[in-house]
């Protein structure tokens, strides 16, 4: 290490020498180049990740200068490792930094390998670090990246002119080895513990490093570890737009478009929301939602007006934050002393049960008018805003029973007066009787129990039919409209706002029509969503665009959203992904809001339970109710995958409604970002039985050892020649795993794995382990009863296998085989009847 360490001083200090004179070169050309006076400040001021816009409301943060050599070469990747004393390549990816480092050895060694020697790799060219320095401090920038990855699609371009010879063939082999590899470790070694990753049981609520013990990881730059993420995901970003400028069909992996989070977690980034404030929950939210890691960092400076006070009671599970209160948001410059106005609860309710709609308007008179309107018949030109009680942008007082009294300040009124005049005005000139109504839930609906229901069912219609639906979010409405090129910040505002957590706000976001829907701003400026896609386009087709390699922020909506607001296919399936992180005040409201979202009659289920009942026992009661309309419904269904969702479950003691649906979750809210296996089997639904749930899975029958299976994690062998091997990991902790095997199976009880796909790879599955309870329908369906979900994959490691074999070998009696069933095998799912 000691020759190493020489090395790497004399390297450093020659670089630096180097670097500087070469610095010196380059601003000695820009003083002959025509345009120097436009590109002077740009070479001059530099820092790292210059590729990527400034974090919103932070500074880029300088990455310090490690690597030991001047020069790297494509095939360093893998050979550099080695001169670290890295012999066994595949040990240090699974086992991270097993020899012993000193000092910055550390983070000189990664720096060196896994930005350096990796860019060198995939771009397959000679890389000079001196390109990278800034020499006056001796940390990295990446001005010349954007260049490079030009660069590199014009070279491959051009050589793919002349025929994809073999030798660029290996080469891009090789280039998507090292990314993979790059990947990861980094994930692996140089993150924190996803928060959201799904084969955890009970996720805890810290943010441990995954490599506790080991100091040499304990060593590593928080801001260099996070820049190897960047590199990393910039340049797999750009490897399918290569590919596809040679012509060839065929790429390594996925197109990172249809990829999550795959490099990890920012130890830096999640550390900076912490210091900024955030709780755990939106950190979670937050790292959940934004698809990379260069996303993450971008938002994670970002501040609020007024973050919560107090996060030290929240959990990554539960934001238990004291709220400051909060007074209604005044507006056109109102000093505060505004009348308020609301509309009578006889008018709505006569409106409403003449079958007609509310909606208001402000005269120039001065004077507030509601009239009701058949929305399904009349042509009408109409707006509705979209806000979030919890807010308290409308809150103007109390009433008797301590509830928000649904008056509304005037210079409130006003403004949307304004802003719907402006947004539905397509003429040159108006007149003061051309003002257009407006629905506002604080004067339009009633607060009379037996009208609710119609009046929730009208929600579909209001937020469908209207001309303009505008977004009003505390925040936002005392921040300024950001200037046209920064458009994608604007949206990352947006994404992130108090309005998005929200589950009312969900049904609102996807009801709206294309073109109409509006975010407002400070001073009544609005930016519509079509003006967001815009700037995302812009930005994923221009290289030089300085949001390209981040042009993902400029999403308008979450994924499962835009999918409900322009797709007919799996609408249920979508709405679970969509309010995963949404919150709700009142539990028995989960299921109006999602029936409202998937066009069912929502008085079916607001006429479930009692007025003064328990809150709890009625959003249970709704959810078996809401099942039973989706069941009912064409087009929509029951997805078999929902046998594998996590736990609490509907079936409740002492509740008789939820007797046979113990199959089903108790609530959607359960802020899971691994939600696929609802996606399986796709073109299949799930149906209801006296017994069960009705799925058809692919399974194994487990044939267990006589001895009980010792630990939560097992390999089960699914070929009879012993070199197949799944491995499980059962969702129990490990200490409890005793317990649960005594009280849940027997010597005689049969087991069953069902599981999500027939083929597992290297990727973690979902299944369930399930005990046998009888055969029905003359042997064509298994009863089974649930035990707890599973997680398994297909078993690479042959060392691992070799040892399976070797305890075989040396006893039989610890054997444990799996018996595959078909993927149209039948199950009725237990549903806790009797």
């Amino acid at each position: 290490m000691e020759y190493y360490q020489r090395l790497s001083t004399k390297w450093k200090d020659f670089g630096t020498f180097y670097a500087v004179f070469k610095n010196l070169q380059k601003i000695l050309q820009l003083f002959f180049n025509a345009s120097w006076k436009t590109n002077f400040w740009l070479q001059w001021k530099r820092n790292f990740m210059d590729h990527l816009p400034c974090p919103i409301d932070g500074t880029r943060p300088h990455v310090p200068f490690y690597a030991s050599r001047q020069i790297y070469q494509p095939d360093d990747f893998f050979k550099l490792p080695r001169a670290y004393g890295y012999d066994d390549f595949p040990r240090l990816l699974e086992d991270g930094l097993y020899q012993p480092m000193i000092g910055d050895s550390p983070n000189e060694f990664l720096q060196s390998w896994l930005f350096f020697a990796l860019l060198s790799q995939v771009l397959g060219v000679e890389i000079d670090t001196a390109d990278f320095l800034i020499a006056t401090d001796v940390t990295l920038h990446t001005k010349r990246l954007t260049l490079m990855l030009e660069q590199w699609a014009k070279r491959e371009g051009h050589r793919a002119e002349k025929g994809l010879l073999m030798e660029q063939k290996n080469r891009h082999v090789r280039a998507s080895m090292a990314l993979g590899d790059a990947r990861r470790f980094v994930s692996k070694h140089c993150s924190y513990r996803r928060l959201d990753r799904d084969p955890c049981p009970s996720p805890s609520n810290d943010t441990e490093v995954l490599e506790l013990g080991n100091p040499a990881h304990a060593a590593l730059s928080k801001v260099m570890t996070l820049s190897l993420a960047i590199l990393g995901e910039t340049l797999q970003q750009a490897w399918p737009d290569t590919l596809s400028l040679m012509g060839s069909g065929t790429a390594f992996w996925r197109d990172p478009g249809t990829e999550d989070t795959n490099w990890g977690q920012s130890k830096y980034c999640r550390d900076k929301m912490k210091e900024n404030g955030y709780c755990p929950l939106e950190i979670r939210r937050i790292e959940s939602i934004l698809p990379s890691v260069s996303i993450v960092y971008y938002a994670s400076f970002m501040e609020t007006f007024k973050r919560r006070s107090d996060t030290s009671k929240c959990t990554i599970w539960h934001c238990n934050c004291k709220k400051e209160a909060q007074e209604a948001l005044h507006m056109n410059n109102c000093q505060g002393n505004c009348p308020t106005y609301q509309i009578g609860e006889d008018k709505l309710i006569k409106i409403i049960e003449e079958g007609k709609t509310p909606l208001v308007t402000w005269t120039y008179r001065g004077e507030l008018e509601c009239k009701g309107y058949d929305l399904k018949k009349e042509g009408l030109k109409f707006g509705a805003l979209s806000h979030s009680w919890e807010d308290s942008i409308v809150d103007c007082g109390r009433d008797a029973r301590n509830k928000n009294n649904r008056h509304m300040h005037q210079c409130q009124i006003e403004s949307l007066r304004e802003t719907f005049n402006r947004l539905l005005d397509d003429r040159e000139s108006r007149t003061t009787l051309d003002n257009f109504p407006f629905w506002v839930d604080t004067l339009c609906f009633p607060r009379q129990y037996t009208v609710k229901g119609k009046a929730l069912n009208q929600l579909k219609d209001i937020y469908h039919k209207a001309a303009a639906v505008l977004v009003w979010d505390r925040n936002l409405l005392q921040r300024p409209k950001t200037a046209e090129q920064d458009t994608i910040e604007m949206n990352m505002r947006i994404r992130t706002s108090d309005w998005s957590w929200r589950l009312w706000t969900f049904q609102e976001a996807i009801l709206a029509p294309k073109h109409s829907l509006h975010v407002a701003f400070r001073g009544n400026d609005t930016v519509n969503i079509d003006e967001l896609q815009r700037a995302r386009d812009k930005s994923r087709q221009d290289p030089y665009n300085i949001y390209h390699h981040i042009w993902k922020a400029g999403h308008p909506f979450s994924p499962p959203i835009w999918k409900l607001r322009n797709e007919k296919e799996f609408r249920v399936q979508r709405a679970w992904e969509g309010v995963q992180f949404r919150l709700v005040s009142q539990p028995e409201d989960e299921t109006i809001v999602l029936a409202s979202a998937l066009g069912l009659d929502v008085t079916k289920i607001q006429s479930v339970g009692k007025i003064n009942e328990n809150p709890e026992v009625v959003a249970a009661k709704r959810m078996v109710k809401f099942l039973d309309l989706l069941d009912a419904t064409p087009g929509l269904g029951i997805p078999s995958g929902i046998i594998f969702l996590p736990p609490p479950k509907l079936r409740i003691k002492g509740i008789d409604e939820t007797k046979g649906y113990g199959w089903a979750p108790a609530t959607w809210l359960t802020k899971q970002s691994k939600t696929y296996p609802l996606f399986r089997p796709l073109k299949q639904t799930a149906s209801i039985m006296k017994r069960g749930l009705l799925v058809e899975f692919p399974g194994l029958i487990l044939h267990c050892p006589n001895t009980p299976i010792q630990e939560n994690k097992f390999w089960v062998s699914v070929h009879q020649c012993m070199h197949k091997w799944f491995k499980v990991v059962a969702d129990v902790q490990g200490k409890e795993w005793n317990r649960f095997w005594e009280s849940n199976i027997s010597q005689y009880s049969e087991l069953s794995i069902i599981m999500s796909t027939q083929f597992p790879r290297e990727r973690w599955e979902v299944g369930m382990l399930a005990k046998t309870k009888g055969k029905l329908s003359q042997g064509e369906v298994r009863w089974v009863e649930p035990l707890c979900r599973v997680w398994f994959c297909l078993e690479t490691n042959s060392s691992i296998v070799t040892g399976l074999l070797k305890s075989i070998r040396e006893s039989g009696d610890k054997m444990l085989c799996g018996e595959r069933l078909e993927d149209t095998q039948k199950w009725c799912i237990d549903g806790g009847e009797d």
